[in-house]
């Protein structure tokens, strides 16, 4: 590869432009209120759970990758920009949270519907997510010092309450099983290593 293309596919901004590209889809709705609430949801919502499986599934998949060159430069990619693919996944999580609360329409509804497990998870996930996407920066990570990466460390518990969320919803459980059921089995085989 060109050394100046190297540069630009391998610069942090290239990496936000790749992540922003479903972006516009969605935040068009936010000023035009054209698509059903169903399927923006479901759009913002998978958006942010896939990103979030990808980021916690890079190192177990840079390990079992070992013999395919080609897979490993992608993994290697997302690897060195990590830190944008998760704050990615908050920020399609925090429009799922904005068309539900554009949906509602009222903070006394939001708090009346958080005795359901469904969305107490949701909830519990998105303040997961907010804490990680805050303090992904590098005067976070100077300023924590080693305590930095077990902080970003709860996003596993933030895939736990988005996988709860997503089960009480009650909708589109196959895809739950397709996002989770992967990145558990790679999380029990790199436990057991």
């Amino acid at each position: 590869m060109l050394p100046f293309i190297k540069t630009i596919f391998n610069h942090r901004f290239f990496a936000w432009l790749v992540l922003a590209i479903p972006a516009p889809a969605l935040l068009a709705d936010v000023f035009t209120r054209e698509r059903y609430y169903a399927e923006i949801m479901y759009e913002s919502g998978l958006l942010s759970v896939q990103l979030l499986v990808l980021a916690l599934a890079l190192t177990p998949l840079m390990r079992l990758s070992k013999k395919w060159a080609k897979v490993r430069i992608v993994i290697r990619w997302l690897i060195l920009h990590r830190r944008a693919v998760g704050v990615a996944s908050f920020g399609y999580a925090a429009l799922h949270t904005y068309f539900y609360l554009r949906e509602v329409g009222s903070l006394e509804l939001v708090w009346l519907e958080l005795s359901e497990i469904s969305l107490t998870t949701g909830w519990l996930a998105f303040a997961i997510l907010l804490v990680l996407a805050a303090t992904s920066n590098m005067f976070s990570v100077l300023r924590l010092g080693k305590n930095w990466k077990p902080l970003q460390r709860g996003a596993y518990i933030a895939a736990v309450f988005t996988a709860i969320h997503w089960y009480f919803i009650g909708q589109y459980q196959m895809e739950l099983l397709l996002w989770f059921t992967p990145l558990a089995m790679l999380q029990m085989m790199r436990l057991t290593r």
